[in-house]
């Protein structure tokens, strides 16, 4: 009982009703119960006895610390320990960029900003602005993508 007492926790107080508190309460219900009939089953014990439990305790627990130490150090099988080893993945060490630059032909690059001049033409001409206007309505970006894609091509074709 002194070392219940000795080490109480300060527990955070809680709302009164809750099952946080109910469980608590029935922890602590069992935990003092417990204690105060180790209590009383031991009270009689003479020294002897408790150096005779101790003694008991100790080999016990010794006795099968060390029977699975050496299990683990002969074991069953023949082999104590067994090694596997660990096999590193071939893309572990890629970072996701690619290295190599991607080889764009001139007559790509040419179509593509053909195509590129040809909207704009379409765009600029009143005959050619219904046909834009309907394109642009079906592809919305487009025009964005044709620059993004030319201005692309065009810094791996200067190298």
């Amino acid at each position: 009982m002194k070392f219940l007492s000795r080490h109480k926790k300060q527990d955070e107080p809680q709302a009164p009703g809750t099952a946080a508190e109910g469980l608590r309460l029935a922890y602590k219900r069992v935990q003092t119960g417990w204690a105060t009939w180790m209590a009383r089953r031991t009270a009689g014990f003479s020294r002897r006895k408790w150096q005779v439990l101790l003694v008991l305790f100790m080999s016990g627990f010794g006795g099968y610390s060390l029977y699975l130490t050496v299990d683990g150090l002969t074991g069953k099988g023949g082999k104590p320990f067994s090694i596997t080893p660990i096999k590193k993945p071939r893309h572990a060490t890629e970072t996701g960029e690619r290295n190599d630059s991607p080889q764009v032909s001139e007559a790509e690059y040419r179509r593509i900003r053909r195509f590129r001049l040809y909207m704009d033409s379409l765009a600029r001409s009143p005959a050619g602005k219904a046909e834009y206007d309907s394109i642009m309505a079906q592809r919305p970006g487009l025009m964005d993508s044709v620059r993004f894609i030319e201005k692309y091509y065009g810094q791996f074709k200067n190298r």
